[in-house]
């Protein structure tokens, strides 16, 4: 009786079979990354446009932009020849009541479906003790701090989609207890030093008075050691700002409203830890063009993690472009400042 012998792969063809699935693997998997980043680069777009609306309602019912920052403490003097600041403790100071210390995004809340939590905002207490101070007998029982809320339409989602404090271990946070409420947009500040190089620990802003600032001499655009806020390096938002559309004299299509901003987070050089928090007005919140896009040198820049250098920006006007790395410093510098008068040729 015949037996019928039943043929097997052999091992040899077994190993290209192998072969040609890793190369097809190998294949499509960067074409189904490059897809994946396309769609979180059209959702990052898609934050800055939504933020670019609430602005400009805002605007439209208060005639005005909402300030960079509300601060009611101040370092430094009013003596014509000082440079006043911010008081840096303002936001975190224990006994908070009467206190500031809040970014614009917390009056943007109510033009960007997040009127519950506005509702529960308490202005007359800062933003670290918000929502535990001047509530009366009721404080043992509410723990809920609204800044501590993540809101998903501020977080880049190539970077990622939460406070995430495990990656950003050595970021400073309005409270280190906070594992709630990152950003990863700020507002822009001009071109000029938002914070002292004197102190880079506690941040304070600069918040100049009128007379210090014409104590400053003629200041060009690329001044970037020139505090804001100069006229000649100074953006739309800025501590205590009350910027109008107006005020835009470079026009609104010329103009960075806000932009995404790096988030740096090195162990030992200060000037490498971000700040982190959408309710804190200051470094947080603020950024300056003074050191370029993606260059990693300092926590007051702009920068994301899209592949080929990408960051967006939004333009007063509501638009949101595209810019790079590359970017001309000159034209960066001309972008980001509201009133010099440079040109903006294509980029």
């Amino acid at each position: 009786m015949r037996q019928i012998r039943r043929r097997g792969f052999t091992l040899i063809e077994l190993l290209v079979v192998i072969t040609i699935i890793a190369i097809l693997v190998a294949i499509l998997l960067p074409a189904v990354q490059q897809a994946r980043e396309a769609a979180r680069q059209n959702a990052c777009r898609n934050n800055l446009k939504q933020i670019g609306l609430a602005l400009h309602n805002y605007h439209t019912s208060n005639s005005i932009f909402p300030p960079g920052s509300i601060n009611f403490l101040s370092l430094g003097g009013n003596a014509p020849t000082g440079f006043r600041t911010t008081d840096p403790s303002e936001a975190r100071v224990q006994n908070g009541l009467g206190l500031h210390g809040t970014s614009w995004f917390v009056h943007l809340l109510p033009y960007m479906d997040q009127e519950p939590l506005y509702k529960v905002w308490n202005f007359d207490v800062n933003v670290q003790n918000n929502g535990v101070l001047g509530n009366g007998p009721n404080v043992a029982l509410n723990a809920f701090t609204p800044a501590q809320t993540d809101l998903p339409a501020l977080y880049c989602p190539t970077r990622r989609s939460d406070m995430d404090t495990r990656k950003y271990s050595f970021v400073q946070r309005v409270d280190p207890n906070f594992t709630k409420g990152g950003n990863d947009y700020a507002g822009c500040a001009g071109s000029g030093e938002i914070v002292p190089q004197s102190d880079l620990v506690n941040r304070p802003i600069y918040n100049l008075t009128a007379t210090q600032l014409a104590n400053l001499g003629v200041v060009g655009p690329l001044s970037t050691f020139s505090p804001i806020p100069h006229q000649n390096v100074l953006g739309i938002f800025y501590p205590n700002s009350n910027t109008q559309f107006r005020d835009i004299s470079d026009g609104t299509s010329n103009v960075i409203a806000v932009m995404e901003v790096e988030r740096l987070n090195d162990q030992l050089q200060i000037q490498r830890q971000s700040s982190d928090g959408w309710a804190w007005g200051g470094a947080a919140t603020l950024f300056t063009s003074r050191n370029g896009i993606n260059k990693k040198l300092h926590f007051d820049a702009s920068g994301s993690e899209h592949s080929g250098g990408i960051v967006f920006a939004l333009l007063a006007d509501g638009s949101v472009r595209s810019m790079t790395e590359n970017l001309d410093y000159v034209i960066y510098t001309n972008l980001a400042t509201k009133s010099f008068g440079g040109p903006v040729p294509k980029y």
